[in-house]
């Protein structure tokens, strides 16, 4: 029998607060601690969501007997420490994305959630997206695929670029591109190479921009363009495409606008949120809660959901595509 999760969220700033507010809207979660070094972010989104406590040190919540799940919403540097205590304490956890910003800090996560056992979920939320989903329907096994994630550029004194705790947009944000790419193609990448820079940031040690070429086990290939180095008029800041001979399919206006599926070689031609029964979030934030919770508390498996090796995928893929900029060599993954 399904039972009430016992939910505790560690950063209670925009994506803490939105997750929050999905999860408010589910008769069988009970929020049982917020936690946030400011106090007064914590005090704001409890009155809002009713939760029954409020600390500024995390390992409140570890210790707590009556937390299930540890959401870790945080700025990128504490996604590996807290996810690390979190799996040692027994807790399941959901992390936002990235995992963390070197290969070692994954790797060391991946150790101790294997080693104890626990659920833990990646916040690749696009993975939901009903006209994402569709285009994994109609081209399972697509021979090209081709993503990207372009904005303006980003401020020079924003957190996320600051290279310790956030790790510039290609790490930051383009972690989203490399695995929703790898989510559509089906297989393991086997190689990238990557061509790029510094070309908004001369005073950060980042690179900001980069366009890369990933092989698969299977032979296939994709392309992948990530980077705060324009705006992309036509597709929007965020789109994929699918290619597999007679059937292929766009997804443009992802994250901004209204986003919309182009289909060729099947029907319909056209596809929105609006023509898919039941679709409420066109980008999947509420359905990856409703799996998060289900999983924690019926035990039915997020299929589609990002594991903590699809973490360490996405963070490798971006470190090793810093490596090729740099050496202008092929890197094996």
């Amino acid at each position: 029998m399904a039972k009430n999760v016992g939910v505790a969220i560690v950063g209670c700033g925009g994506m803490g607060s939105h997750h929050a507010r999905t999860l408010a809207k589910r008769k069988d979660v009970h929020f049982r601690m917020l936690v946030d070094a400011r106090e007064e972010s914590a005090q704001a989104l409890q009155k809002e969501v009713n939760a029954e406590f409020i600390a500024k040190d995390f390992e409140r919540a570890l210790n707590d007997p009556n937390i299930d799940i540890v959401l870790i919403c945080t700025h990128h540097h504490l996604h590996a420490p807290i996810s690390i205590a979190a799996a040692q304490a027994g807790k399941n956890v959901f992390c936002e994305k990235p995992l963390a910003l070197t290969l070692e800090e994954c790797e060391n996560v991946v150790k101790a959630v294997e080693s104890k056992g626990i659920k833990f979920m990646m916040g690749f939320q696009v993975r939901f997206s009903p006209l994402l989903l569709k285009l994994k329907e109609i081209a399972p096994e697509p021979w090209v695929t081709i993503g990207h994630i372009i904005d303006p550029k980003w401020g020079e004194a924003s957190w996320a670029n600051d290279p310790i705790e956030g790790g510039g947009n290609i790490l930051s944000q383009g972690c989203h591109c490399f695995d929703a790419t790898c989510f559509l193609n089906g297989s393991k990448p086997r190689s990238i190479y990557a061509g790029g820079g510094n070309y908004q940031h001369p005073t950060l040690p980042i690179i900001d921009s980069a366009a890369c070429t990933v092989r698969f086990d299977n032979d296939t290939v994709a392309n992948i363009a990530i980077g705060d180095f324009g705006n992309p008029a036509l597709l929007g800041k965020s789109g994929y495409q699918v290619f597999a001979g007679n059937v292929t399919g766009t997804l443009y206006n992802l994250h901004t606008g209204e986003p919309e599926v182009r289909l060729w070689g099947t029907q319909p031609e056209r596809l929105t949120a609006a023509d898919i029964p039941g679709c409420t979030d066109a980008y999947g934030y509420t359905q990856e809660m409703n799996a998060l919770i289900d999983w924690i508390g019926k035990d039915i498996d997020p299929v589609v959901g990002a594991k903590v090796r699809d973490g360490l995928q996405s963070t490798k893929l971006a470190v090793k595509a810093f490596e090729s900029i740099r050496t202008n060599q092929v890197q094996s993954l």
